[in-house]
């Protein structure tokens, strides 16, 4: 009878070489770290220095760009060096402590557990980012008639959809397809205009935030006597009157005073998404851009298009591009003004305490309202959207499952060698008087070391990553991304579940070759010695 925890001792003592330890590539790895670490300090102290020396200056010369640009290179190449001799020195380590076959599967284990708390943190921030940019300028819950029904007599329903527990604010909207242009694009292009109430939109949607600081206001929607215009005359001209003929000028005295800015009629003001504001209309602060209706107007013969002229009182930056790019806001009035549709609204946008409380305040808000309103939460607005991006994440954790899958092969083997190898000593521990069941608690506990010590090691690398790429970031560029970073949100769930997988697999990698070192016979171990 063995005494408790031998085996764990025997089992540790079989996973490890001291006879044949190589510190040979644990030095690279320190050596290749150490560099990359040296060349990031320099070119830090050179970009410094390089920013410090142009502070001030108005041209870049082309030796300065190919500086700029050698400094950039040469940091993100110390960069990967930095990577690849942390995983030599991990390398290394694994090497030095352990028999090759252990350390490899070991790492293997690591990679398996490393690879997809990335990965799958990454897949959930982008989720979570698409998340915030939809709630930016969608509510989390949208009610409205069924049919396409006119929603009218809409105030005693928003009562009522307010005195919903969960409930932080609401908002009636106005929404219609219409097409604007601008002198910089007189084809114009097809938006989705809506009609808001900008006393309530701070509270039920996001749009102050999604605005640059400086660069136009909701509350100008009410008031667009407040837009500045100076920016806009520049690039805006009044258009010359048909009726005017040419004048005769003045007398050179006349002439030398300086002229007054052109009085400008008031608009209504309209916010403009920035794809639409910077790309398509070229337009600035203070600028009008004419709308078009093309069946909202009444003429002798029936429907006929009705154009009207508004004010940018500003643009908002989603990072949606179908945002950026097709939608415009005006105030509630001047939407139903200008469509024709008087005490009319398209629905009532709702804020939530919390994102997960929509579904539970739609279900409630349906119950209360009847069956003559669509509720519809922003899940259930979205639903292919993210019924994509969750199968999608369920592929990238399958696919990143069989990194482990393979390393429980690899543990397979290492096991089976060792069974081979140590056949000696096994027979010898039987001849000693150990039972069937102590050599299988060996070899199992030699399954469980790798399978931990990967595992743990990975689930450290891998939270480390995360707060690394949260802290610092990975820089992408806006215009092709539409983020700023790459996005990280950490899920205990998902780590959880990857861990489990882990420790689950090589503990079934163990069961085969601990079963097979188990029925070694003395006879069979010493029958050559």
């Amino acid at each position: 009878m063995l005494a408790p925890g031998f085996e764990w001792f025997v089992a540790w003592r079989h996973l490890r070489d001291p006879e044949r330890r190589s510190r040979r590539l644990l030095k690279l790895g320190v050596a290749v770290a150490l560099l990359s670490a040296i060349a990031l300090v320099v070119v830090a102290v050179a970009t410094r220095h390089e920013h410090t020396s142009v502070v001030g200056a108005t041209d870049w010369s082309p030796a300065k760009l190919t500086t700029a640009h050698v400094l950039a290179n040469v940091k993100t190449g110390a960069s990967i060096g930095l990577a690849v001799g942390a995983l030599l020195t991990f390398l290394g380590v694994l090497f030095a402590e352990f028999t090759v076959f252990t350390a490899i599967s070991i790492f293997g284990v690591f990679l398996g557990t490393s690879a997809p708390i990335l990965a799958l943190s990454v897949m959930s921030g982008f989720e979570a980012d698409l998340k915030t940019k939809i709630r930016a300028t969608k509510a989390d819950v949208v009610v409205s008639t069924r049919d396409d029904a006119p929603f009218t007599g809409w105030e005693a329903i928003q009562e009522r959809v307010e005195a919903v527990p969960g409930v932080a604010a609401s908002m009636a909207y106005l929404e219609s397809e219409v097409i604007i242009k601008h002198v910089t694009n007189p084809a114009g292009m097809g938006i989705i205009l809506r009609g808001i109430d900008p006393a309530r939109a701070g509270k039920v949607l996001d749009l102050a935030r999604t605005m640059p600081k400086g660069e136009g206001k909701v509350e100008w929607l009410d008031h667009p006597d407040e837009i500045p215009t100076e920016e806009a005359d520049l690039v805006d001209p009044p258009r010359a009157d048909p009726d005017a003929k040419d004048k005769a000028k003045d007398d050179d005295a006349e002439d030398e005073k300086p002229r007054e800015r052109p009085h400008r009629p008031l608009r209504p003001g309209i916010l403009l998404g920035d794809e639409l504001y910077a790309r398509t209309l070229r337009v600035y602060l203070g600028s009008d851009v004419d709308v078009a209706c093309p069946m909202c107007g009444l003429g002798p013969m029936g429907p006929m298009p009705k154009l009207k002229s508004f004010r940018v009182a500003g643009h908002f930056y989603t990072g949606m591009y179908e945002f950026d790019s097709k939608l415009a806001y005006v105030s509630l009035a001047e939407a139903q003004k200008f469509l024709g549709m008087p005490g009319e609204i398209t629905g009532i946008e709702v804020h939530t305490r919390t994102p997960e409380m929509a579904v539970d305040v739609a279900t409630e808000i349906a119950r209360r309202l009847g069956p003559a309103y669509e509720v519809r939460s922003w899940e259930e607005l979205n639903k292919g959207l993210f019924a994509a991006l969750k199968v999608e994440k369920v592929g990238m954790f399958v696919g990143l499952v069989f990194i482990l899958l393979v390393a429980s092969f690899s543990v397979i083997s290492t096991l089976l060698m060792l069974a081979t190898k140590k056949g000696r000593e096994i027979a010898i521990l039987k001849s000693m008087g150990a039972q069937s069941r102590a050599v299988l608690k060996i070899f199992v506990a030699e399954g469980l070391y790798i399978g931990f010590l990967g595992m743990g090691l990975g689930l450290l690398t891998g939270i480390g990553g995360c707060i690394a790429l949260s802290r610092w970031g990975l820089p992408l560029d806006p215009d092709i991304y539409y983020i700023q970073k790459l996005p990280v949100v950490m899920r205990g769930s998902e780590i959880a579940l990857i861990c489990l997988a882990a420790v689950g697999l090589c503990c079934l990698a163990t069961l085969y070759p601990a079963w097979l070192a188990s029925r070694t016979q003395p006879v069979e171990g010493l029958r050559y010695d």
